[in-house]
């Protein structure tokens, strides 16, 4: 019986960055909940990256965004992803990263980031996009030129980034991409 290199390595780097995936955001998660003076931003949505691909999405979906916090690096957020934000920051949306699966019918797509301001929902305060957003089917695309930014203020917000659809006449809304923001003092 013989064995080989690549049995013995592959089943191994896959063990251990499954581990990392696990036990790395679990010690991040602790170390941010023990400083009290910063506060985070939880990202939430209905896909993760994985699901949200043109071969497994039933319908056109968020994969992931880019966020700037000041004048920080941008930084790309997932689902559940927390990162730091205390009142008065300046928080832009750089871009959004979509997917269109092949099964979906659409002849414009468009999106709009609003933030609810203590979990109210008013559609005053928002950052557009440009409305011509790449439509083809079984591909993901990045779009951006959020102009805008919001300055967070104390209390619980709510951000919430619709994808609205065009199939002929009809306008169909998904608002399963939102992120809560719970700013500090």
């Amino acid at each position: 019986m013989r064995f080989s290199m690549e049995k013995v390595i592959v089943p191994v780097v896959v063990a251990l960055i499954g581990f990392a995936g696990v036990v790395v955001p679990a010690l991040i998660n602790k170390n941010s909940q023990s400083n009290s003076e910063v506060k985070s931003v939880v990202i939430s949505h209905t896909t993760t990256a994985l699901e949200c691909s043109p071969n497994v999405a039933s319908k056109v979906c968020i994969a992931n965004l880019t966020v700037q916090i000041n004048s920080d690096e941008p930084l790309q957020v997932n689902k559940h992803q927390r990162i730091p934000l205390k009142a008065g920051d300046n928080l832009k949306v750089l871009n959004l990263n979509y997917c269109v699966p092949n099964a979906v019918s659409l002849n414009k797509l468009e999106a709009k980031a609003f933030l609810f301001k203590n979990g109210v929902e008013s559609y005053q305060n928002f950052l557009s996009t440009p409305s011509q957003f790449p439509i083809n089917a079984g591909v993901c695309h990045k779009v951006g030129n959020f102009a805008q930014s919001w300055k967070v203020e104390p209390g619980m917000h709510q951000a919430m980034i619709p994808m609205i659809k065009y199939d002929g006449s009809n306008k169909i809304v998904d608002k399963s991409f939102y992120f809560t923001l719970d700013v500090g003092q």
